[in-house]
């Protein structure tokens, strides 16, 4: 970094309000359209995928101490914008994290729009509400190369501190789509709609998952709302020992993710090796 910018150190500074509003309140982001990124790998997740890299960031704040790290400095020079510095103490009491991360920045949360006609592979997420367990499904479905997700109403805001924490920077990969009612969603799908069940459906393992599909995982309690699991193709259970009743919800889904991305990837070697 060049010349050392001015030091806020008065919780009075309005873009520090700003920040820390954004922050706390999920009204606020909401009304703004705006998502907190906090740490170094988030923030430079963003930047390594926006938009044909023009998007601005809204704003990148500091800790002062961040201003010796060259690793911050660079990410400064890739974002493009003057950042605010805080004084760190000040700095650490807007962290959700146990140990404040010394950056952050504000973006505008991206709002694709839902295509007219879903022939490709997609997750739907159906009243999910842990934010841990839904971070954790978006960076599954963004490392076994799923593009789109669309959660319907009651599932946990996938553009929330926690959430965004929990993917470490899957959603970059993905398009997202929120907050859809299952009546909306349901005339779009062309392509097979698989759910795993707890119990009662076909073996995952026995299936051939390798079509395109709409995977739907449903709430944690409930699973996929009845009028979901009356329609479901695909109805798949894992095969585990009885000494638990099901699986958590985003430990199956990544077990179906990734069973389907073996069995395209066993298919495809097949098919290059002509066997």
């Amino acid at each position: 970094m060049s010349a050392s910018p001015p030091i806020v150190t008065s919780a009075a500074n309005p873009r520090f309000k700003r920040i820390r509003s954004l922050i706390q309140s999920a009204r606020e982001r909401r009304r703004e359209a705006a998502s907190v990124l906090e740490g170094i790998h988030l923030v430079g997740a963003w930047l390594a995928h926006r938009p044909d890299g023009r998007q601005p960031l809204l704003e990148l704040a500091l800790a002062q101490r961040a201003l010796a790290s060259a690793e911050i400095g660079a990410l400064v020079e890739r974002g493009g914008v003057q950042p605010l510095v805080i004084e760190d103490r000040l700095f650490d009491s807007l962290g959700t994290m146990p140990s404040p991360v010394p950056v952050l920045a504000l973006v505008t949360t991206p709002k694709p729009d839902l295509p007219d006609h879903i022939d490709r592979d997609t997750v739907v997420l159906d009243r999910i509400q842990d934010p841990g367990n839904v971070g954790a499904i978006l960076r599954s479905a963004a490392a076994a190369g799923i593009a789109r997700v669309v959660t319907t109403p009651q599932t946990a805001w996938c553009w929330s501190p926690k959430v965004l924490r929990a993917a470490m920077g899957g959603h970059f990969g993905l398009s997202i789509h929120e907050s859809h009612p299952w009546s909306r969603l349901a005339p779009l799908i062309g392509i097979p709609l698989a759910g795993a069940l707890a119990h009662g459906g076909v073996s995952l393992y026995d299936s051939d998952l390798c079509a395109p599909c709409v995977w739907v995982f449903g709430n944690e309690g409930d699973g996929p709302a009845a009028e979901i699991e009356q329609r479901l193709d695909w109805r798949l259970t894992i095969p585990q020992t009885s000494q638990v009743e099901s699986l958590n919800v985003a430990a199956a889904a990544a077990v179906c993710l990734f069973e389907q991305r073996r069995q395209r990837l066993v298919r495809a070697r097949s098919a290059r090796s002509g066997a």
